[in-house]
């Protein structure tokens, strides 16, 4: 299992650079080296046995050894206050997505523990202006509002350091963008396959199990070889825009691992309200935290000369062509 993650997450940040001019040869060439050519020798994530996690002890004891940090630092009444996005909750729904229907849950409480507002899962617009009046509706429950039930803030499985659904949709963009030999259907199914079976295990009885792709076509997020790699158009399909869409999902609660695809990849096509400040731009990077420019100046300003202003629109390495 340690090689295992360890080539997955070399395969994570293979494509990560793949944009770079200087080394995107090179990266191509290891990419089908584990793929293609060598296998075997590059043993990566296959299936949910293989997903690297902290696995939580599942209780509300705020001190005991394992419990979920959403526990330990976060208050029941913190951790139920924010909204949830439209975006996020439209998406799930237009789909019929398991991981917030109820009948997958327990006692009325669906397995990812979303409250529905009075007008069902629905989700505030991204960047709303200020001083609109926008409702609050769906948002995650707290452990303190249910009973034998699960939440996300006492979950075991919130612990994702690396998962194998994110290894399929990586190899899923390596085969449309034509890095490997093979096309990225049978990835993007596998992908959405381990995304929803980490939650739900029995759901899906294998990836190649019919009833994915019944789910996908149902939900009309199919994949089609003859949609164009790339549409920055809303609404406009693209092998890029299906395979990163579901990326997004799948890496629900791993690390920064969405927004580092985002800045990455410009998927998936995110609604930008009047609200957003930065003029509209997703940040680039986190401005170096001040103790580390008080206590250690020369680094810092060494660095900053090196890539650019300490300004969270400044490129790192790899967003630059």
């Amino acid at each position: 299992k340690w090689r295992r993650l360890g080539n997955s997450l070399y395969l994570r940040l293979l494509m990560r650079v793949s944009g770079k001019a200087e080394v995107s040869a090179q990266v191509i060439a290891k990419l089908k080296e584990m793929v293609d050519t060598s296998p075997t020798e590059y043993p990566i994530m296959q299936n949910n046995t293989h997903t690297a996690k902290i696995l939580w002890n599942g209780t509300n004891s705020s001190s005991a050894v394992f419990s979920s940090p959403f526990m330990i630092n976060v208050r029941p009444v913190d951790f139920r206050t924010p909204a949830i996005t439209k975006f996020f909750m439209e998406n799930l729904t237009t789909w019929g997505d398991p991981r917030i229907d109820l009948k997958y849950g327990g006692n009325n409480v669906g397995r990812w523990g979303i409250a529905s507002g009075p007008g069902g899962f629905i989700g505030v617009p991204s960047g709303y202006a200020a001083g609109s009046s926008v409702e609050k509706q769906a948002y995650f429950r707290s452990d303190a509002q249910v009973t034998n039930s699960i939440t996300l803030q006492t979950d075991r499985f919130t612990g994702i350091i690396m998962n194998a659904a994110e290894v399929d949709f990586i190899l899923a963009e390596a085969a449309a963008k034509g890095y490997i030999n093979t096309t990225g259907e049978d990835y993007y199914y596998k992908g959405m396959a381990n995304a929803v079976n980490y939650w739900l295990p029995a759901l899906f009885a294998s990836p190649t199990d019919p009833a994915v792709k019944a789910y996908a076509v149902a939900a009309d997020i199919d994949w089609d070889n003859s949609f164009p790699l790339n549409s920055t158009t809303q609404g406009t399909s693209s092998k890029m825009g299906l395979i990163h869409l579901q990326k997004y999902y799948a890496m629900f609660l791993v690390d920064f691992q969405q927004w580092f695809e985002y800045r990455r990849t410009g998927y998936p096509l995110i609604p930008k309200g009047s609200g957003l400040e930065n003029g509209g731009r997703m940040p680039a990077r986190l401005n170096y935290p001040l103790i580390s420019q008080a206590t250690n100046p020369t680094s810092y300003k060494n660095a900053v000369a090196a890539q650019g202003t300490d300004d969270i629109n400044t490129l790192v390495w790899w967003q630059k062509p």
